[in-house]
């Protein structure tokens, strides 16, 4: 400890060296500059450090001497919690040793505290990591916490990756600061915006109720509104005895049964019910109700009683209870052409103006941004980037933004939640559990031994175990944590795997007869060469997909596009615009149609003479998808259109693909897919 003393006197002459830390305190009180207690380290004087240092002035300066090991560095590392505090580690015959005592010495925004080790104390631990944490350089720029170490302890890591993830977390919760000039202004909306807050209940089995509600929340987040103050839940997941505290709640209520409440909202009815006593003066409100006018018969008594029904009877109730109606109740209907997503456009327009979130406005980095279509979407995202990269390696949070979750679709993924667990983790105020579904890339299902062994060690060590074989020839594997998603993706590449356009409105994976006995061994390689050559010709040319997933390392920082050489990258089978929907090929040998190739955008059937390919005949317009209720939308089997050559095959898959490009709906995904252009 005479070494310390002894080396404070050195970078302060007239530094006050105490021994006790009482004694330090109290002359901090009595004397200007920096005040010094020098302490052995041992987890007595930690204590005390800790509960002085918490409230300790700028005067204070604090040096602990490790004279012996093992030496533990967490405890001081500690002290950078409290913020204000200049905290170091060293070595005491380094010289760093003199560097962090005067930049120690001449802190004057709040306490010091430095720890001193002797030599023998840390000669035999390979892990010591000598540092220094210096609040000033904030206001640089620069990260307050530095190292000269190469190697960096492993709890220390853990501690800094700890308040890293807080400091991330603050920045896109908490507000900025005001500017100075303008501290008035910026106060007073700050105050205007924290009174700004909307709850969005629903209820639905069928997830039409939940898709209005998300809607409604990813609007009010992006015109105005804090990610905090907009909350969106089921109804059975809110409190009736809450609901005379909410200032506002927006409804979107679905119809089950015979005008019966869905599943997930039934236990609120009941409850709300028993709730005679509840006063709802100050509660402004509104409703979406969703139903089926035909559901019972076209214009029967059934069908009118019932028909939003539940909608009907809590908007009669929460008036009754003295409720404020914020908004005319809006009904969507099945039966419209659009089904309910007519009234839906037509209400919240009304809701959004009213709410003054017509506009993006206030929608912070963290928000989903203003609900957008897939077809602006598609045309604003830089060829399918997006912003998943950054999204991708955002710690704070286990999904990504609602536009990154319709461009990721492209790439052979989909962000799922658990749906089992939504309710409980809703009233514990958590986001739902999100995982990612991964889906190979394999045209006509062909893999080598090694390829499926590489899966199953990929769906045992980032996914949830198993691994699943689709209908259309290839694997996906399910429960892939966000963090895992790149890893899991580069394990896949390693086996000579990718997922490009494994789902999105792109072309899909093409099918071919998988049957052996159809025909010889090498004709079935001849049809299946052919099917790689048509998968391979409609693949999506951006490089976006190595740019999110494979890329890695400071190496790669100037090949940040892979197709960064053209001055416009934009496809050239795709454009900027993509497919209106996705796009499905198969290839059939006959007699097998394995493949169900009538249901198909396009086939290609195989014409062999003589144990000869001869070409294909040409099949357009197949699909078996329809919507209930939904009068536009229908099943429909594949026209054969033609024949073409072996070789022109992939060319006649681009023509058929480019008239569904440049001629199929846009306005309506339902209504998107081939089948409806052909007729």
């Amino acid at each position: 400890m005479d070494k310390a003393a002894a080396l404070l006197k050195q970078c302060q002459s007239d530094a006050n060296v105490c021994r006790t830390l009482s004694a330090a305190t109290a002359a901090c009180t009595e004397k200007c500059g920096k005040c010094w207690a020098v302490l052995p380290l041992s987890p007595s004087s930690m204590t005390e450090v800790h509960s002085v240092v918490k409230d300790g002035s700028g005067q204070l300066g604090v040096v602990l001497v490790a004279e012996q090991g093992p030496v533990s560095q967490m405890e001081v590392l500690r002290a950078m919690e409290y913020g204000g505090v200049y905290v170091a580690a060293e070595s005491m015959e380094g010289p760093g040793a003199m560097e962090v005592l005067a930049e120690a010495a001449c802190f004057d925004a709040g306490p010091s505290l430095v720890l001193l080790a002797e030599a023998n104390a840390i000669q035999a631990d390979y892990r010591w990591t000598a540092f220094k944490h210096d609040p000033r350089r904030e206001s640089q720029g620069l990260e307050p916490f530095c190292t000269q170490s190469d190697r960096v302890r492993e709890e220390i890591q853990g501690f800094l990756s700890r308040q890293n993830l807080l400091t991330l977390i603050a920045r896109k919760c908490l507000p900025k600061e005001c500017a100075a000039g303008d501290a008035g202004g910026d106060l007073c909306q700050g105050l205007a915006d924290a009174s700004k807050t909307v709850t969005i209940l629903y209820t639905s089995d069928t997830g039409h109720g939940e898709e209005c509600a998300k809607a409604v929340a990813r609007q009010c987040r992006a015109g105005g509104y804090a990610s905090s103050a907009v909350r969106c839940g089921t109804l059975d997941s809110f409190d009736v005895s809450a609901l005379a505290t909410e200032p506002l709640i927006v409804f979107c209520v679905a119809t089950a049964g015979k005008g019966e409440f869905p599943g997930n909202g039934r236990g609120f009815w009941s409850k709300l019910n028993e709730r005679s006593d509840l006063d709802l003066k100050d509660l402004k409100y509104c409703i979406f109700g969703l139903g089926d006018s035909h559901y019972w018969g076209k214009g029967t008594e059934d069908s009118r009683v019932n028909f939003a029904k539940p909608a009907r009877e809590l908007d009669d109730l929460l008036e009754k209870m003295g409720a404020q109606r914020f908004l005319p109740t809006g009904f969507g209907d099945d039966q419209d052409v659009d089904q309910y997503h007519t009234g839906f456009g037509d209400w919240k327009s009304q809701l959004y103006s009213r709410l003054g979130a017509d506009k993006a406005e206030g929608g912070g980095g963290s928000d989903d941004g203003p609900v957008k279509t897939d077809e602006q979407i598609k045309c604003e995202t830089k060829q399918l980037r997006g912003s998943m990269k950054e999204s991708l390696d955002d710690i704070t949070t286990g999904q990504i933004p609602f536009q990154d979750t319709k461009l990721i679709k492209s790439h052979g993924s989909y962000q799922q939640d658990d749906r089992d667990l939504r309710e409980e983790r809703q009233k514990m105020c958590v986001e739902n559990a999100f995982s990612f579904m991964i889906r190979v890339r394999l045209p006509g299902g062909f893999c080598t031994a090694e390829q499926w062994i590489a899966m199953d060690d990929i769906c045992q060590n980032f996914a949830n175990g198993t691994l699943k074989i689709t209908t259309r020839q290839t694997w996906q594997v399910h429960g892939v944590l966000k963090r895992d998603v790149k890893n899991t993706m580069r394990a896949m590449n390693k086996a000579c795997m990718d997922t490009v356009a494994a789902c999105g409105d792109v072309c899909r994976n093409v099918l071919c007869t998988s049957r052996p006995d159809v025909c010889s061994k090498e004709l079935h390689q001849e049809i299946l060469d052919y099917t790689y050559a048509i998968h391979d010709h409609c693949l999506p040319r951006s490089g976006a997909y190595h740019e999110i997933f494979l890329m890695q390392g400071d190496d790669m920082a100037e090949k940040t596009q892979i197709m960064g050489s053209i001055p416009v990258e934009e496809e050239p089978l795709y454009g900027l615009t993509y497919l209106p929907r996705k796009f499905k090929v198969a290839v059939a040998i006959p007699p097998s149609n394995d493949v169900d190739l009538f249901a198909h955008c396009a086939g290609f059937i195989a014409i062999i003479e003589h144990g000869k390919l001869q070409g294909f005949n040409v099949a357009v317009g197949g699909g078996l998808g329809f919507t209930h209720s939904n009068q536009k939308t229908h099943p429909r089997l594949a026209d054969v259109i033609g024949f073409c050559r072996p070789s022109d095959a992939k060319y006649v898959c681009e023509c058929i693909l480019t008239v569904a490009r440049d001629f199929g709906d846009r306005t309506g995904r339902k209504h998107a897919r081939i089948k409806y252009t052909v007729e």
